[in-house]
């Protein structure tokens, strides 16, 4: 049994003092009656105040690619508070590192031929519609449903128009939605939708009929090219290469979501591993290993509208420390010809393929939707490791069996990230994959004997 007297005291005050939590999407993000509070972490392990230790794959929900407190990026950001402040000039003064990282950055991201750093993966995606905006003109961006790009108005959730006739403005209404929908929300603006146009995601009719019928209105079209946040959906075969295709014809900024994937699936993000260039691309997350620093890179045609025009100003764009941040990062990430991610790939192999094994043999339907650095794990839907592409796919998948699993494997001092997502770190060793296997291993168990039955969700 885990302690957790210090956690649930402290639970009792932060909900007290902190409404919500600090990120409070409609999804249960806690498996127990109170919340973890970590005290110290290392590598790929957390400690918490009660003195339990969990190996963990939610890295912060993505941003901590290296794992926690690794020595030689930690020394480097040491000798920087030594000698330098964390936020140095606001435009005023500029840090050596503005011109290493956004070099560094050139050279391994194919689209990036100029950078605008931004704070968050919220920022940056606003920054990416200004500028989109502003170069062509045009009032109108394309969104897909289930694609996740932070928390505003004009990106928070939302659904296509089902009607393929109509005008493809969000439909921001929460009718007919289940209480739990995570991203219904009070006080958007009520014309927030008219902002931007949605469509279903491989919907290849639905695509070339909007860009013939309103390419003068598009400016711009933002996507995840994995979708990392709907249950890692993956393109069709031709997809991207068909939104390529039509931005070219009808001059439309394309724009790929790389907050969670760059860094991550490769040095390169989703648009190398996928071979599709975009025009422009936000970044965040993986690239500090935990700063709030994210960017949006570009071909210069496009990117020159912020020089012409186009204002994103902000007090903490480019802030020395987090730059120091992203230069340790990517240093370690690219060393030895990035050999870190040749490390990763059978460690991450090791635990899917072990979790596919125990669920057939525990008799419980699961799919494994995965990407290198990150997997889901979809219980209901039967048929192990496979690339799913609709959310039709997606109707057998039961969330609260998930909600199960986190809970089992809690138990045994294993820490996941809510919906069935694992990110993985550096970090990770061979030892945390076998010790997460034999917890799983309990934890299928359990479900098998006391939830798989009677969970209808």
């Amino acid at each position: 049994m885990l302690k957790n007297e210090k956690s649930k005291a402290l639970s009792k005050k932060f909900m007290e003092l902190i409404p919500g939590g600090h990120s409070n999407l409609r999804v249960p993000m806690d498996v127990t009656d109170y919340r973890l509070f970590i005290d110290k972490a290392k590598g790929s392990h957390l400690y918490d105040v009660d003195g339990n230790e969990y190996i963990e794959y939610n890295g912060a929900l993505g941003p901590n690619i290296l794992g926690y407190a690794m020595p030689e990026w930690t020394e480097k950001l040491k000798e920087y508070l030594d000698t330098a402040g964390t936020s140095i000039g606001s435009n005023l003064l500029f840090s050596p590192y503005d011109v290493e990282v956004a070099e560094m950055l050139k050279k391994y991201i194919p689209c990036c031929e100029q950078v605008k750093f931004a704070i968050t993966g919220t920022d940056a995606v606003q920054v990416a519609f200004r500028i989109m905006r502003g170069y062509r003109n045009r009032p109108v961006i394309i969104r897909f449903e289930g694609h996740y790009a932070g928390w505003v108005d004009d990106v928070l959730g939302g659904r296509a128009n089902p009607d393929p006739n109509a005008k493809p403005y969000t439909d921001f209404s929460t009718e007919d939605l289940p209480d739990d929908y995570p991203y219904a929300t009070l006080g958007r603006k009520q014309t927030a939708g008219e902002e931007v146009f949605m469509l279903p995601w491989n919907d290849f009719e639905r695509l070339e009929a909007t860009f013939e019928k309103y390419h003068e209105e598009i400016a711009g079209i933002h996507l995840e090219g994995i979708v990392a946040n709907h249950e890692m959906l993956y393109p069709k075969p031709g997809w991207l290469e068909k939104i390529r295709e039509l931005c070219d014809k009808y001059e439309v900024v394309m724009s790929m979501d790389e907050v969670i994937s760059g860094l991550r699936v490769g040095i390169g993000g989703v648009q190398e591993y996928l071979g599709v260039t975009p025009d422009i691309c936000t970044m965040g997350k993986a690239i500090s290993n935990g700063f709030p620093v994210s960017c949006v890179c570009g071909k210069k045609e496009v990117m020159q509208v912020v020089e012409n025009g186009v204002l994103t100003p902000g007090t903490y764009r480019g802030w020395a420390f987090g730059q120091c941040a992203v230069k340790a990062t990517l240093d370690i990430l690219t060393k030895d010809d990035c050999a870190c991610y040749k490390r990763r790939e059978p460690i991450q192999e090791k635990l899917v393929a072990g979790l596919d094994e125990i669920a057939k043999r525990r008799d419980i339907p699961m799919t494994i939707t995965e990407a290198p650095g990150m997997f889901s794990t979809l219980f209901g839907i039967p048929g192990g490791r496979q690339t799913l592409y609709t959310n039709e796919q997606l109707a057998e998948f039961k969330p609260k069996r998930v909600e199960s699993f986190q809970k089992y494997l809690q138990e045994q001092g294993v820490f996941l990230m809510f919906g069935g997502r694992l990110y993985l770190s550096m970090a990770h060793t061979m030892e945390d994959i076998d010790k997460t296997l034999e917890a799983a291993d309990v934890a299928m168990k359990k479900m098998h004997d006391n939830d798989y039955k009677y969970i209808a969700e």
